[in-house]
């Protein structure tokens, strides 16, 4: 059969696909209604595109198997591409669905560990003694897995970075936090240490990289 047009074969079986452009297609569309050529091989390609684009290993039929090599081969190129396309999508969403999990676990357990304990009965509330202006208040709370800290402190240097800390009677030092006071030297935060209150002496505030700034005898 005569080819009457300039539509490559390779062509069909993307415009079966719906992957050309909207003015490469209009063209492709122009050359099937005018071309005996191209509708015919529209016609054969058509059942193997449209099987395999659902997944379907086709009943080939003569015909379809008398289909010009590069069409066919340029057609089950594109399937492959449109279903390799869907799979990372779902890798994608199915990736994006676990780490939501894991982000929605974590933090149920962080706050079970900082609400979990006891009933506040055996709470601590400590005036911290401080340098300077540096002032400020620490409640102390036992839980299961240490201790949790409710910190309260002003006339601290803003946007510096401070750690808070509890230590044994030893002198060891077990750290419960990190913060950066606001803009009028305060912070109010919610920390937690894995040393128990019963086994804590002391608990501090240290500028980091640098001295103490607030600290108490338990």
């Amino acid at each position: 059969m005569r080819h009457e047009c300039s539509v490559r074969a390779e062509d069909l079986g993307p415009y079966l696909l719906g992957q050309l452009d909207p003015d490469e297609a209009a063209r492709v569309a122009a050359a099937v209604d005018s071309c005996a050529c191209c509708a015919e091989e529209v016609r054969r390609l058509r059942p193997v595109v449209l099987a395999l684009a659902n997944g379907v290993v086709p009943d080939l039929d003569e015909d379809v198997l008398k289909a010009p090599a590069p069409a066919l081969d340029r057609a089950l190129a594109s399937v492959h591409d449109v279903r390799a396309a869907r799979r990372r999508r779902l890798l994608n969403r199915a990736g994006l669905a676990a780490a939501a999990l894991v982000l929605v676990i974590a933090t149920a357990v962080g706050a079970v560990m900082i609400a979990g304990g006891d009933d506040g009965s055996n709470d601590r509330d400590v005036t911290l003694i401080g340098q300077g202006a540096a002032a400020g208040t620490v409640v102390l709370s036992q839980r299961d897995w240490g201790s949790a800290l409710v910190l309260e402190v002003r006339g601290l240097a803003p946007g510096k970075a401070y750690g808070a800390w509890l230590a044994d009677e030893s002198g060891q030092r077990v750290p419960a936090g990190t913060f950066r006071p606001v803009s009028d030297g305060s912070a109010r935060l919610n920390l937690g240490a894995s040393l128990r209150p019963g086994d804590a002496a002391t608990v501090g505030v240290t500028e980091l990289g640098g001295k103490d700034v607030l600290r108490a005898d338990l």
